[in-house]
């Protein structure tokens, strides 16, 4: 019997590091491809987590260099995975970005570059990795409770995202925000001033639209918020450790009690508009 093959992007370090040291040390040999932009950082996370796990290894980690926002970089490792292992199991879209509360850019570039990352990152490398998913395989996007809508978004985008039938609609979301943040006048066309705020209402959305238009292949897609956690994206403000963070993600990962099609926090299924 073939090992089962897990990739999680953006898992240099804080929670997609941490999904990748829980994978490894409880799913009996299984490979998990530990993914990152930077080569070197991603190298030597992967010698740092051979070193600590040592003998309670019970798969195996690879490093590959992944950049979602690249789709040769995408394509090229589909291509990989495709000729080494005839496809994967499980694809955990970990990888994201948020701006600093105290950042200077403007909010325009702001919008461009979190929703660049943290949507149109996450359905590229979908677009690139879903097709090669065996039947049974599943797909976790880490997204966030700030991706709840309610009482953040006016009722017409709610409707929209919450309805959206196309990959077009939920980007059409997007890119009237990021005009709305270029018009500075973001509240009074509906939406909230946060930029990740918006890209992970997206995300919610598109993974259960995927989770729509791909249950004929038997695919079962998760959206969920690991909680607030300490890394650098919250300024180590979080209250969660990375292990910590890392369960929710895990769970819907491997569990047969996972609930599909549901947007999950801290393995709860909750409404998110």
């Amino acid at each position: 019997m073939s090992p089962r093959i897990f990739v999680v992007t953006g898992a240099n370090k804080g929670i997609g590091y941490g999904i990748v040291e829980k994978l490894a040390s409880t799913v009996d040999g299984a490979v998990t491809y530990l993914t990152a932009r930077d080569e070197s950082r991603g190298k030597a996370s992967l010698e740092k987590l051979e070193q600590s796990l040592a003998k309670n290894k019970k798969g195996e980690i690879r490093f590959h260099q992944l950049d979602i926002e690249d789709s040769n970089s995408c394509q090229k490792f589909a291509d990989y995975l495709k000729k080494t292992h005839d496809g994967i199991d499980v694809l955990v879209n970990n990888a994201g970005f948020a701006f600093d509360n105290s950042a200077k850019e403007s909010p325009e570039e702001q919008a461009k570059v979190t929703i660049g990352i943290n949507y149109y990152g996450t359905k590229l490398v979908s677009s690139k990795l879903i097709p090669i998913i065996r039947s049974g395989g599943r797909v976790v996007n880490v997204c966030s409770s700030m991706g709840i809508m309610k009482d953040k978004f006016d009722q017409k985008h709610i409707e929209k995202l919450k309805n959206a039938s196309s990959e077009k609609e939920i980007d059409d979301f997007v890119e009237e925000y990021i005009q709305a943040a270029k018009d500075n006048n973001r509240k009074e066309k509906g939406f909230p001033e946060s930029a990740y705020r918006t890209s992970k209402a997206a995300e919610i959305a598109l993974t259960l639209l995927h989770g729509r238009q791909y249950s004929n292949r038997g695919i079962k897609f998760y959206a969920c918020c690991p909680g607030y956690v300490n890394t650098d994206m919250t300024n180590h403000n979080g209250h969660l450790t990375i292990q910590e963070g890392a369960d929710t993600p895990t769970w819907l990962a491997t569990s047969d009690d996972a609930p599909d099609g549901k947007f999950v926090y801290l393995r709860k299924p909750v409404d998110w508009y």
